[in-house]
């Protein structure tokens, strides 16, 4: 049985744009709230050769039937070609986080 909710992390390399994509998510009613992790840094092979960039990486909770619209939002409004969209179903660990959370969907809905 899946999960009512989810986790989705994407990246972005301005913070600016991270706030008000995570502001217009929360705005639609389409995730509980984001996280940002502020300049972390991306170690990938690019050409032959080790690239280190920075980013900022997301952490956006919400409930998965709303994981479609979340996918669409990302990539009609995400700067990059491909963006990083991997969801997570979820429990969320311990039962007062969840239920926390629950209520907070249950507002948001």
């Amino acid at each position: 049985m899946a999960s009512e909710e989810i986790l989705v992390f994407t990246t972005i390399g301005d913070r600016d744009m991270a706030e008000e994509h995570i502001s217009e998510m929360l705005e639609q009613g389409i995730i509980v709230s984001g996280t940002i992790f502020p300049e972390v840094e991306l170690v990938y092979l690019w050409e032959g050769k080790i690239t280190v960039d920075t980013e900022n990486k997301i952490l956006l909770k919400a409930k998965a039937e709303h994981y479609e619209a979340i996918e669409a939002y990302i990539q009609k409004h995400h700067p990059y070609i491909a963006p990083e969209i991997i969801r997570l179903d979820v429990s969320f660990g311990s039962p007062a986080y969840k239920a926390f959370v629950a209520d907070k969907i249950k507002k948001n809905s």
